[in-house]
């Protein structure tokens, strides 16, 4: 790993350590004392692997945790991760993402709830915005991005959380859902 890289790893590990912090004191108390907001680490991983196996999740979710994980968070050292947890035990949500090449934008470019019931279904979102909010506003975005919602059912979901949907133009211009801050 070059010099630059591992500084710039090491400063936004601060960055993504704060934010989670603060966005768990920020979680209403009936969350705050329950849920877990911690980096996606080895044991994330191997929960996620289960999440892969299971036959409830849905055929649209083609990215592997356990496999694409390790690379994009080395190519993308200034990444937005989060892993939710509840009791400590029971792993509910994870998401990924990284600021756009201004800085200006930070998009989740994966954000998925555990394909099988868990006690936190219908707060993932919920929680991973106000992470994502939070980390966004260290680092000095302006907005948060859901990038390629996989289904019309999700857009909708998404926009009942505040996004505003932005359909793609082109190939190499994905469709998003957006939110300032």
């Amino acid at each position: 790993m070059q010099a630059s890289h591992s500084s710039t790893e090491d400063k936004y590990h601060e960055f993504r350590d704060s934010s989670r912090r603060i966005a768990q004191n920020s979680l209403p108390q009936n969350l705050s004392e329950i849920v877990g907001l911690k980096p996606v680490d080895s044991i994330a991983l191997a929960h996620a692997k289960r999440w892969e196996e299971n036959l409830s999740r849905s055929d649209d979710a083609s990215w592997t945790w356990s496999e694409g994980f390790r690379q994009y968070a080395y190519r993308h050292p200034k990444r937005f991760d989060l892993a939710i947890w509840f009791a400590k035990s029971q792993l509910c949500g994870l998401s990924i993402g990284k600021p756009t090449f201004s800085g200006s934008r930070l998009r989740l470019d994966i954000l998925e709830g555990a394909p099988s019931w868990h006690p936190l279904k219908g707060k993932i979102v919920e929680i991973t915005v106000l992470a994502a909010k939070t980390y966004a506003a260290s680092i000095g975005a302006d907005q948060v991005r859901i990038m390629r919602p996989i289904n019309a059912e999700l857009i909708k979901y998404y926009q009942g959380h505040g996004f505003t949907y932005k359909k793609g133009k082109e190939s190499n211009t994905p469709s998003y859902l957006w939110q300032n801050l």
